[in-house]
């Protein structure tokens, strides 16, 4: 089933529901009208307890520049530094995907 795209940070939080601050994406081709296509590669920063995020379940049929892209299906990991390296503090969320384009 198609599900719209998650494009930069807009309505993407963490697990405790801080909003993304910033993420790093190769993707500089595919834009929709609230930003570029998030990608199975893109690292997400968070304020507060959860540092940074990643994704694990990107779409399975659409992809951009031969990566797997983000939507409003897909899961990811929200993690916090520890001293044994980066323990995971819950899922991220995508709130707001873009209505306007979708893809499975």
């Amino acid at each position: 089933m198609a599900a719209g795209f998650q494009c930069g940070i807009v309505g993407l939080t963490d697990s405790v529901n801080s909003p993304a601050t910033a993420v790093v994406s190769i993707n500089i081709r595919v834009k929709t009208a609230t930003g570029f296509v998030g990608l199975l590669s893109d690292i997400v920063q968070f304020p507060g307890p959860s540092i940074v995020g990643n994704w694990v379940l990107p779409a399975l049929r659409c992809s951009v520049m031969g990566i797997p892209v983000i939507n409003g299906s897909s899961a990811g990991i929200a993690y916090m530094p520890s001293i044994t390296g980066l323990s995971p503090t819950g899922p991220m969320r995508i709130n707001m995907p873009d209505p306007r384009a979708s893809g499975s």
